[in-house]
């Protein structure tokens, strides 16, 4: 298995993608999970999909898939699409134990953490409900969680992360490091700055939602979310955007009553966020 000698040394990332690697290496830093080790193949699939190939191969948890370039990446109600170089497509295997009800809290504290752990570096990210990173009103990441159901538990889930650096980008996205660029942050200077950043994040909220729950992280959550506050028109009549439940659910205010939106049943719009 090849080892990286100091990761805290160098673009370990770039190292990795140039070797190639075809086995985990391994990535240990105080701010990071202990013993956390990245296979980090310069051209995959989906790094979700490698993540559960490599379960089926007898590997253990917690283990990261970066790829320079996915070909098939996998995102939220079954969409797929291409991600070129220049972002950062990374996946997290954790072992879990929880109560299948407990699905929707995965992007809850995923998005939460990785979100403060990127304000703490001078980028002033939100959330934008279900699953994305807005900057400047538009879509800096998305998230993808996906889980292993073993009688009424969730046993294993894959959380998976793109964040745009320097790829192309549509007209509702942005990329972050153009961004740091023209507002001189000298903290994120790469790939793998950015991939450090974003596993410490993950840390923090897993750690934290082991410790509390969700209930403390989605009073943060809150705190962050672009759309609160704003109107949005249901078939159910105009309403005000009032909060995000513990369940993923969107809470908008028509009238005097409360509707409960699923996830995936109405889109909010990027242009008026941020």
């Amino acid at each position: 298995m090849a080892e990286i000698s100091d990761p805290g040394n160098g673009d370990w990332l770039d190292q990795a993608w140039q070797e190639d690697h075809g086995q985990p290496i391994s990535l240990a830093r105080p701010d990071i999970l202990s013993g956390l080790k990245v296979i980090a193949p310069a051209c995959t699939d989906s790094t979700n999909q490698i993540l559960w190939d490599l379960r089926h191969q007898g590997y253990h948890p917690p283990l990261v898939a970066i790829a320079r370039e996915q070909t098939a990446g996998r995102g939220q109600w079954g969409r797929t699409w291409q991600s070129p170089p220049g972002g950062l497509y990374l996946s997290l295997w954790l072992a879990t134990d929880l109560p299948i009800s407990y699905g929707p809290h995965l992007v809850l504290w995923s998005a939460w953490g990785i979100a403060h752990a990127l304000i703490q570096h001078g980028i002033p990210v939100q959330v934008k409900w279900p699953n994305d990173l807005l900057l400047k009103g538009k879509k800096l990441a998305g998230i993808k969680t996906e889980s292993k159901i073993n009688g009424n538990r969730i046993t294993a889930a894959i959380i998976g992360v793109g964040i745009n650096w320097t790829n192309p980008v549509p007209a509702t996205g942005i990329a972050l490091g153009p961004f740091c660029e023209a507002e001189s942050i000298q903290s994120i200077n790469s790939l793998t700055d950015l991939a450090e950043i974003t596993l410490a994040g993950l840390t923090l909220g897993w750690h934290r939602y082991q410790r509390e729950g969700i209930a403390g992280i989605l009073v943060d959550y809150l705190q962050l979310f672009a759309h609160r506050g704003r109107e949005i028109s249901l078939t159910q009549g105009v309403g005000i955007i009032e909060s995000v439940t513990a369940q993923g659910e969107l809470v908008v205010l028509i009238g005097q009553r409360r509707e409960i939106i699923l996830p995936g049943t109405v889109s909010l719009d990027y242009d008026h966020a941020g």
